[in-house]
C-alpha cells in the first residue's frame, strides 16, 4: 500500500499511513496472518479500517461488533467494496462458532472495564484453538496520545482548536502541504466509546499472562500521535516516517503498543 497513491478496492479507498501509524499496525496484523487462517476482528467498528484492507488481500478475515450502527455503515462500505457484507456481524463473540485461528483486537481494550476486560479475554482464549494467535494494538495510557487527549478535553486549548474557522484553517494548510492527502475516507465507528483503562507496555503483557496468553513479541507504533498531532501533520510524509521508526526504536514509550500472545 504506498502512500504516494490510493489504493483501492473496488471503488473504496483504502486507508493510507497517518501519524497514528494505521498502515504500520495493518502490515504488522497481516505479516503474522495465512490466507488459511480463520480471523475474527473483535469490535471491528465499520470494518474500513482492518477488515476490509485485510480483505482486499486476501485473508479470510470477519468482523464482530454489539454497535448495530457501525455494523450497518461497515456492511456499506464492504458491498461498495465488492467484499461480503455479511462478513462483518453485530453479534456477540460468543456467539461465533469456533475454534479460531486469530483474534484481533486492535484498539478495543483500553475501552473495557476491569470486569470486561476480563470476561473478554476469556471468550477470546475460549474461541480460541490451542496455540491460537490474539493480536492486540492499545494506546499507551501514558504516552503522548492521551497527552493530546487531556489538553483536548480539559484545556482552553481544545475549545480553541474546535472552533470551525480554526478547523477551516488548518484544513487549508495541511491540504496545502500534503496536496489534499486524505488518510482515510471512512470512520472508523460511529459509537462513542471513552477510554476506561490505561496500559503501559509491562501491564499490557501481564494482563494477557495473566488471562491464559504467552506473549510471543510485542512493538511499539508510532512517538507522537494525537487530534492535534494528526490535524497538522498526517500527511507529511518525512514526519510519519521518522515517527515510525521511533516508535520501533523505543517500544515502552511509544504512544501505541503492538502484542502478539497465543493461548496456552
Amino acid at each position: 500500500m504506498s502512500h504516494a497513491s490510493q489504493a483501492l478496492a473496488g471503488g473504496v479507498p483504502l486507508p493510507r499511513e497517518n501519524v497514528y501509524g494505521h498502515v504500520k499496525r495493518l502490515r504488522w496484523i497481516a505479516d503474522r496472518l495465512r490466507p488459511s487462517d480463520r480471523v475474527i476482528e473483535f469490535g471491528c467498528g465499520t470494518g474500513y479500517m482492518l477488515t476490509l484492507p485485510l480483505r482486499a488481500w486476501g485473508y479470510d478475515v470477519r468482523g464482530v461488533d454489539l454497535d448495530q450502527g457501525s455494523i450497518a455503515r461497515g456492511r456499506e462500505i464492504l458491498e461498495a467494496a465488492g467484499q461480503p457484507p455479511e462478513a462483518l456481524q453485530a453479534i456477540d463473540l460468543r456467539d461465533v462458532e469456533g475454534p479460531l485461528d486469530v483474534v484481533i483486537a486492535s484498539e478495543v481494550l483500553e475501552h473495557l472495564d476491569d470486569s470486561a476486560l476480563g470476561e473478554a479475554l476469556a471468550l477470546i482464549r475460549e474461541r480460541l484453538r490451542p496455540g491460537g494467535l490474539l493480536l492486540v494494538t492499545v494506546p499507551n495510557g501514558y504516552g503522548w496520545f492521551e497527552l493530546e487527549a487531556v489538553l483536548r478535553d480539559h484545556t482552553p486549548l481544545g475549545w480553541l482548536f474546535g472552533l470551525g474557522p480554526v478547523q477551516g484553517l488548518l484544513h487549508r494548510l495541511r491540504s496545502r502541504t500534503t496536496r489534499g492527502y486524505v488518510d482515510a475516507a471512512h470512520p472508523s465507528t460511529v459509537a462513542d466509546s471513552p477510554h476506561l483503562r490505561r496500559f503501559s507496555l509491562r501491564s499490557l503483557r501481564a494482563t494477557l499472562e495473566a488471562a491464559g496468553f504467552a506473549v510471543e513479541s510485542s512493538s511499539g507504533s508510532v512517538m507522537f500521535c494525537g487530534p492535534f498531532t494528526h490535524a497538522l501533520l498526517t500527511g507529511v510524509e518525512p514526519f510519519m516516517r521518522a515517527n515510525a521508526r521511533l516508535g520501533s526504536r523505543f517500544p515502552a514509550l511509544a504512544a501505541g503498543f503492538h502484542v502478539a500472545a497465543r493461548r496456552v
